[in-house]
């Protein structure tokens, strides 16, 4: 272990440290919006739009959690009546209390996708904390704030043209598991953002116009531009700002993400709360690697034995070169050629200070996984031999 890495496994100790200190409980919303169980699509989607919201409590009595909505659900359930119930759209969240860390909390994010999480106390709701929540708390760490915004953005950035149609917005975000999209032109110049949030609200007050007779042929989702439902006014940051500066700015404007966009007006990359979150869970201690699959039908979990095999021998190879702390990949499969699926695998991987993004796609999916962690592999290596060209240069420049 060389002297920069000793030094990066101290600073993560000393954040680990200052987190395990923080009391959740004083950073929960006691007040919070909640739907009753048998409140429509329609309601829902409204208040969710109303408050701002990504995930919405169900509750009958503001008291007892039965589950929550999330736009996430509904994104993959996208053809719902608007008169289906939230008893039925309804999933239960990972369990948060009281007595949860900060990191506990970045994990739940994580793993769920999820923007806001009821804290409860038994099977009573005392109040929510969101991402926003956790990154305000990190902000006021100087070592957390002080981290660059290239070593923790996404570099892989998928986009969306102007003049693509809404469905093809929505085919992106359901592939490749994202909540935004950056909206460019034919020139590649980013003009915009789209998230699901547009998205949804179009895609059911259009299902709410037809169930009335309002609506026309031209009206279809598929003939509907991304411009007409992306947001046009895109803040962004650049690679060399620190963290602390991005947190200020999502917070100002109540934004989630920011386009990393170089002096010459590049987009290099796409900072979310979620990789800040996501950097605050790699800080929780553990005897191994984190690892979250998450998107896999009943049918094919036959391969997941396989798929947990070639990822951890994958992230021992990694972990010889630079130790992995957390791996997420998530699993989307569709109809690519008649009767026959074929998988689209994303993952996300912190090594060290740094998050890497990698995708892969086969008909194969423990295939798209040999893939994907090879992909992986390269990167890390690809990493090193930067820092080794590095090291050589600068002690070429020490001995003129």
């Amino acid at each position: 272990m060389n002297t920069q890495e000793v030094a990066g496994l101290k600073k993560r100790e000393r954040l680990r440290s200052l987190l395990e200190k923080i009391k959740v409980e004083d950073y929960v919303q006691k007040d919070f919006e909640y739907v009753g169980s048998d409140e429509q699509l329609s309601e829902i989607i409204t208040k969710m739009g109303q408050y701002d919201l990504h995930e919405i409590p169900v509750s009958n009595d503001g008291k007892e959690l039965l589950g929550i909505v999330s736009y996430r659900t509904l994104l993959k359930r996208r053809n719902l009546p608007v008169e289906t119930k939230a008893n039925t759209l309804m999933v239960m969240p990972q369990e948060i209390t009281l007595d949860s860390t900060v990191m506990d909390i970045a994990e739940a994010f994580v793993a769920s996708g999820y923007r806001h999480i009821p804290v409860r106390k038994g099977q009573n709701i005392v109040g929510v904390v969101s991402r926003t929540d956790l990154i305000n708390i990190v902000a006021g760490i100087k070592e957390f704030s002080d981290i660059l915004v290239e070593d923790i953005m996404t570099g892989d950035v998928h986009t969306v043209l102007s003049e693509d149609s809404v469905e093809v917005a929505l085919r992106s975000m359901r592939t490749h598991t994202l909540q935004t999209l950056p909206v460019i032109d034919g020139d590649g110049r980013l003009t915009g953002i789209v998230g699901v949030k547009q998205v949804a609200n179009y895609n059911w007050r259009k299902k709410q116009r037809e169930s009335s007779g309002e609506v026309s042929g031209q009206s279809e989702p598929v003939d509907m531009t991304v411009s007409s439902v992306a947001l046009d006014s895109v803040h962004t940051i650049g690679p060399r700002a620190y963290i602390g500066t991005a947190i200020q700015e999502m917070v100002k404007y109540n934004i989630s993400t920011l386009p990393v966009v170089s002096e010459s007006g590049d987009l290099e990359g796409i900072l979310s709360k979620y990789d800040i979150v996501e950097l605050i869970a790699s800080l929780k201690e553990r005897d191994m690697v984190y690892t979250q699959i998450a998107g896999m039908d009943q049918e094919d979990k036959f391969a997941l034995e396989s798929i947990e095999r070639e990822i951890a021998a994958s992230l021992q190879k990694i972990a010889k070169i630079s130790k992995p702390t957390m791996f997420t990949m998530h699993v989307t499969k569709y109809h690519a050629q008649g009767v026959n699926f074929k998988y689209s695998l994303n993952g996300r991987m912190m090594v060290g200070d740094k998050t890497l993004v990698a995708s892969a796609v086969d008909w194969d999916i423990v295939k798209a996984t040999q893939d994907l962690m090879e992909r992986f592999e390269r990167m890390v290596i690809g990493q090193k031999e930067e820092k080794l060209d590095r090291r050589k240069k600068i002690r070429s420049i020490g001995h003129w």
